[in-house]
């Protein structure tokens, strides 16, 4: 991985800390000392299925000038689930670490789930678009993170309900008369908000496309000794 994560942020108002230190396989330690341990399935990169040299797959970075640039992720390549997973459940453990009027100790109240599933999404996206910048050499400006602007959100469709079979197959049955089932299309959407609204979950990977993202190139050095004529 080529950029250690390190998140910290209030989520909704209640005071809950979150603290990502992902390294490549080690844990994360968060900010009040809480682990995400490999056990868990995941290893601190931020997309999971990324080339071998560790590069993250899916990944366009299109320059508009020198200092502002547009990032496509496509959650096909890149999988983006088990970090979102991963930022959800450390968000959602510290936040039970909270005493809420009403409920018992270690309850989260329901009404408080969309903001912890919003701000993962956020997170995961922002997080994504900063590591791209760093594979692609690109130094992002101190004031990028808050900068980056999220549209074209496209989900993959919520996991229908298995039906039983019935009866098994007729011997010499032709496997082309078999019915083939219908590759499912991921839906598009304006907003992560709206993304949101039609069901995307923590766990689940997504495309997006990262506009006004503020950095600058940093030309690589070549360290290769030039040859003594």
């Amino acid at each position: 991985m080529g950029r250690i994560s390190a998140m910290l942020a209030v989520v909704g108002g209640f005071g809950t800390c979150l603290d990502v230190c992902a390294f490549q396989q080690q844990m994360a330690i968060g900010c009040n000392g809480s682990r995400l341990a490999l056990a868990e399935g995941w290893t601190g990169e931020v997309v999971s299925n990324a080339n071998e040299d560790g590069s993250m797959r899916g990944c366009t970075i299109m320059s508009n000038d020198e200092t502002t640039h547009t990032v496509k992720i496509d959650g096909l390549e890149a999988d983006l689930g088990k970090f979102s997973a991963a930022v959800y459940r450390k968000v959602t453990s510290d936040a039970k670490r909270q005493n809420y009027v009403g409920f018992r100790p270690g309850t989260l109240p329901p009404h408080l789930l969309p903001t912890y599933r919003a701000f993962a999404m956020d997170e995961c996206a922002r997080e994504t678009v900063l590591e791209a910048l760093q594979q692609n050499n690109v130094r992002p400006f101190s004031s990028a993170r808050e900068d980056i602007q999220i549209t074209q959100v496209s989900i993959p469709p919520k996991p229908g309900k298995k039906k039983k079979k019935k009866g098994g197959k007729k011997k010499g049955q032709d496997k082309s008369l078999e019915e083939t089932k219908p590759v499912a299309t991921w839906e598009t959407y304006p907003t992560l908000n709206e993304a949101l609204k039609a069901g995307w979950e923590p766990g689940q990977s997504f495309s997006f496309v990262a506009s006004n993202v503020k950095g600058q190139k940093v030309e690589q050095v070549d360290m290769k000794p030039k040859p003594v004529i």
